[in-house]
């Protein structure tokens, strides 16, 4: 089995060697040089290397690449340390857990990361350095251009296109036959039902307040349903 080195130290990076390493060779990580100190060498029980001597240790020719870095930037940092990884000659691999079902007309591309319980239907397709959390659902024929970051319960209607470097917030819901321009802010809780362009944000209203006991609400409640 190639060994596959993680570049991050962060959560996502920890998030991502809890779950692969049940079926992947994990073998370091990586990050820049100024992200770490002269005392930090391990990382979740494994070796954590300087970016500049990682290629020392292991050569681009027998090890992988997963970048697991957030949405910082709207997710350029990922995109342009995903592009420093391959100038180094490493390829870039992906993690899909097993529970996800791959259907023959879908394609997932390199360096993304798709946790448990993602349904991705038939004739859909994931572009480059995409990361979709737990529980997420994706239409049939839909769209995800490269470098989006989806979260936790998103759900995308059919024949739907999510433009590049894109953040879906937990439980954000696209309406079917919708493109959503490059680089949106699309906040929790939040439904998008007409196309979008580049740029921009969607944020729904927070959840408000009763001023009442949760006791006393829901005694009310009881009532209301007998």
């Amino acid at each position: 089995m190639k060994g596959i080195i993680i570049y991050g130290n962060g959560a996502m990076a920890r998030v991502l060697h809890s779950y692969a390493r049940h079926t992947m060779n994990i073998v370091a990580f990586t990050v820049d040089d100024h992200c770490i100190t002269a005392s930090e060498t391990s990382f979740c029980g494994l070796p954590l290397l300087p970016f500049s001597r990682v290629y020392k240790t292991f050569l681009p020719s027998m090890y992988s690449v997963i970048v697991a870095v957030g949405y910082r930037e709207m997710n350029a940092l990922r995109k342009r340390k995903s592009e420093e990884v391959r100038s180094m000659g490493y390829a870039l691999d992906s993690y899909v857990h097993a529970s996800v079902m791959r259907h023959d007309d879908t394609h997932i591309g390199a360096n993304c990361v798709i946790l448990d319980h993602v349904s991705i239907h038939p004739g859909s397709r994931i572009g480059d350095g995409v990361f979709i959390s737990s529980n997420v659902n994706l239409g049939h024929d839909c769209m995800v251009d490269d470098y989006n970051w989806i979260n936790a319960g998103v759900a995308v209607a059919g024949n739907s296109r999510i433009g590049q470097s894109c953040f879906l917030g937990i439980n954000a819901s696209i309406g079917d036959n919708i493109v959503i321009g490059q680089r949106n802010f699309i906040a929790a809780n939040t439904f998008v039902g007409v196309s979008t362009g580049d740029d921009q944000v969607y944020l729904s209203e927070s959840g408000q307040r009763l001023k009442m006991r949760s006791t006393d609400f829901l005694s009310m409640s009881e009532g209301s349903a007998q």
